[in-house]
């Protein structure tokens, strides 16, 4: 049984940044919306997936899914929002 490590390359410092730019807009979004533990919230999206980049063996399909969970997260803001100013 061997364990499969990846491989660290040119590409690693440049994930380190897009995912702490999207922990610090989970923190951002978590504070505006009076969360008290917005830093946990920043720090846990940056572990989870720095974490899942390792285990999935792959950055794109991490960075896909948050860029996607954010995405859905406006269009849900945006429609709530909408609804709201029509009643």
């Amino acid at each position: 049984m061997s364990l499969m490590m990846p491989a660290i390359g040119v590409v690693a410092p440049v994930f380190v940044v897009v995912q702490a730019l999207i922990s610090w807009f989970a923190y951002s979004e978590a504070k505006q919306h009076g969360s008290l533990s917005a830093l946990l919230v920043g720090i846990a999206v940056f572990v989870l997936g720095v974490t899942l980049a390792f285990i999935l063996d792959g950055i794109l399909e991490v960075v896909g899914i948050e860029l996607l969970l954010i995405l859905l997260y406006r269009l849900g803001l945006r429609v709530t929002k909408h609804r709201s100013s029509t009643v």
